[in-house]
């Protein structure tokens, strides 16, 4: 019995792996990926991530440089809140999105 309930365990949590390129295939999502997708996707549309959110820009649409991105993630502007990611992890992510959009 405890083997199977470990084995139903480990299929649970062996299906939730791979996060925002569930079922999409490729490569695995990168760290600041991840980071977006759960700091920012609620809230931002983001192809590249499989993020859908309304309530902030749609990210592709706007095409923020990195700088940009940095700038909104260090000072919430509308609803935003301010330093949602900070530090190295801002960092990442702004490239990410900036990638993302191709500029």
């Amino acid at each position: 019995m405890v083997r199977a309930a470990a084995a139903v365990a480990a299929v649970l949590v062996l299906a939730g792996c791979g996060g925002a390129r569930s079922g999409r295939g490729g490569p695995p999502p990168t760290s600041a990926e991840t980071t977006f997708v759960r700091s920012c996707g609620d809230c931002h549309a983001l192809a590249a991530a499989g993020t859908h959110g309304s309530a902030g820009g749609d990210l592709d649409r706007l095409r923020p440089s990195a700088a940009a991105v940095l700038r909104a993630i260090r000072t919430g502007p509308g609803a935003m809140p301010r330093d949602l990611v900070g530090g190295d992890e801002a960092r990442l992510v702004a490239n990410y999105v900036a990638r993302s959009v191709r500029r």
